[in-house]
């Protein structure tokens, strides 16, 4: 028994990463993460390399948070989903979505005042072969002069399987909203949790995206979370979560024209 004890151990110690299956070490990655499958997953060896290619650790594209942004399951309305695996880790990589496109530029020698936003995520986007389903990127790009759209003709042309958007503290108007409609009209998978979204566009995303299975549109501002008309079009999805939005609402930091005072100064 101690023989064979010995040899056991024996074969522990002489395996070898390069010996593991590389369907497991795939499945094994799916877990850590972009910023990991990006800039040290590869690099580790040459098994690793090549199990990093393999479009299951490119399904689900959850890039880091912004700063100010909660970083919860992307696709689900349950809160207590925090330690899912994809979830946890984009949590403890614990960076900025801005810290870590300037690190992938410094790491790759990209210079900054070239750098594009919308390639950057194109290209993860290529890394899926085809095979991307979710994609979950911070609310800041809906700040960049037609970056979404640009991400979403791409994924149109790329990944037939899409199904899932989630783009939270953002401004989803008009030419976001009219991109969705025109390039991934088929999602299941909608949420903009914590945007701005005004009524229109909202109901023209409820009008033209017939497959919603899930739409989480709670705490935004520029709607009601009341609005009839709003609640009988989103009647047919089956998951639909609006609790905590409104108009627009005047903040404290906000004046009224009407409450300015009117100083004349005497030249």
């Amino acid at each position: 028994m101690d023989k064979l004890l010995n040899l056991n151990s024996k074969r522990q110690r002489d395996r070898k990463w390069e010996d593991l299956d590389p369907d497991c070490l795939a499945n094994v990655f799916v877990k850590v993460g972009i910023e990991s499958l990006l800039l040290f997953v590869p690099f580790v060896c040459k098994s690793w390399y090549r199990a990093s290619q393999n479009p299951v650790c490119w399904e689900r594209l959850v890039f880091p948070d912004s700063e100010e942004e909660a970083t919860d399951d992307p696709w689900s309305l349950d809160d207590n989903v925090a330690n899912l695996p994809w979830t946890y880790a984009n949590r403890i990589e614990g960076q900025s979505f801005d810290y870590f496109v300037r690190r992938f530029a410094r790491e790759f020698q990209i210079d900054w005042s070239r750098f594009s936003i919308p390639s950057f995520i194109k290209m993860v986007i290529n890394r899926s072969g085809g095979n991307a389903k979710f994609l979950k990127i911070p609310g800041i790009c809906s700040h960049y002069v037609n970056a979404i759209e640009k991400i979403l003709e791409h994924i149109s042309k790329n990944c037939k399987g899409f199904v899932g958007l989630h783009v939270a503290y953002a401004t989803i108007g008009t030419s976001e909203a009219s991109a969705i409609v025109k390039f991934v009209p088929n999602l299941k998978y909608m949420c903009f949790r914590k945007s701005c979204l005004e009524k229109n566009d909202l109901v023209m995303l409820l009008k033209e995206c017939r497959e919603l299975v899930l739409l989480d549109v709670r705490e935004c501002e520029g709607f009601d979370e009341r609005d009839e008309e709003i609640l009988k079009l989103a009647s047919h999805i089956s998951k639909f979560r609006c609790k905590g939005s409104k108009t627009h609402v005047l903040r404290d930091d906000d004046l009224a024209v009407e409450d300015l005072e009117i100083i004349e100064i005497d030249e």
